[in-house]
This record gives structure tokens, sequence and C-alpha cells, in this order.
């Protein structure tokens, strides 16, 4: 297995961080799938800033989210980011709130274990989301907890273009 990082806590920027990789890794001519298992890529009528970001990326970034294609449930999202892995061999696997999934009961923390267990060994995770099971930080190379200290939610501040979408 290649590394697994897994990226976890209340805090802001887990999936931020998350991208950051995605960006450095593409700067370096590596490919990287990001599958986000419990997000929609739309809001307020508009892409999320990141996904247009990777989509202008394409040339090395893959993208799977809910609502594309046969790709209905956490379950479907997260196969098929698997089955691509295996495949592409990307250098890099983002799958991004599936702590948040495995949380929710959406799929199990075996289930992930067992998929990246099957992924080549040239392929380095992160994981991430609130509530990382303890069988993930036990795998992990790397954990990270994002804790807040101060956010701009508490002065009612939310949905941010560009900071939050």
């Amino acid at each position: 297995m290649g590394l697994i990082l897994v990226y976890t806590g209340d805090g802001k920027g887990k999936t931020t961080a998350a991208l950051g990789l995605v960006l450095r890794a593409y700067g370096h001519g590596l490919k990287s799938i990001v599958a986000h298992v419990m997000k929609t890529l739309i809001y307020r009528g508009q892409w999320v800033g990141e996904y247009s970001a990777l989509l202008k990326m394409s040339d090395l970034v893959e993208v799977y989210y809910m609502s594309e294609e046969a790709l209905r449930s956490p379950r479907d999202v997260f196969s098929k980011a698997i089955e691509r892995s295996i495949m592409v061999k990307p250098f890099l696997l983002i799958l991004d709130e599936v702590n948040n999934a495995v949380e929710g009961g959406l799929l199990t923390s075996s289930e992930v274990i067992d998929g990246l267990r099957k992924l080549p060994s040239e392929v380095n995770v992160v994981l991430t989301g609130r509530n990382a099971p303890s069988e993930f930080l036990e795998l992990a190379d790397l954990v990270t907890e994002f804790k807040p200290i101060k956010h701009y939610y508490d002065k009612g501040i939310v949905g941010v273009m560009g900071l939050e979408w």
C-alpha cells in the first residue's frame, strides 16, 4: 500500500488541504483521482470553485461525485474511485468525506480498508471528514486533526464564495 493520510476533526479545511495535495501532484505531472463521497458539487446553482478548477486539470485529475452517471450513493462513488485507481494507478486518491460516510453507516470501515488494500502500491490515499474511525487512525501513516479555535460561522457568516464553495 501507498501512504495513507487522514485529515479529520471539527475544524474547517480538511477538503481544502487534500485538494492542495492534488495541486502539488499536478504541478509535478502526477495523476490524481478525487472522489467526493458525500458532497454534491453544486451550491446556489453554481459549480463549487474547486470543481471548476479541477475540471481545468482534467488531463491529470479525475473527479467523481454523487449524481454523476450511475453514481447515486456514497458506496457507488467509493467503488468507482477504487476501481479507477486500480486501473489508472494515480499517484494520489482523495476519498473526501469518507469518514462521514462511515460514521453515518453508508459505508463500513472494513469495506473501505478492503478497498484500500486492493490499490496498487504507488497509490497514496487521503481520507477526509470528521470523526475518522479508529481503524483508519491505526492504518494511517499520517493523521492530522483540524480543530476550530475561532470561526466566522459564529458571527453568522456562511456560504462565502471562494472560501466555502
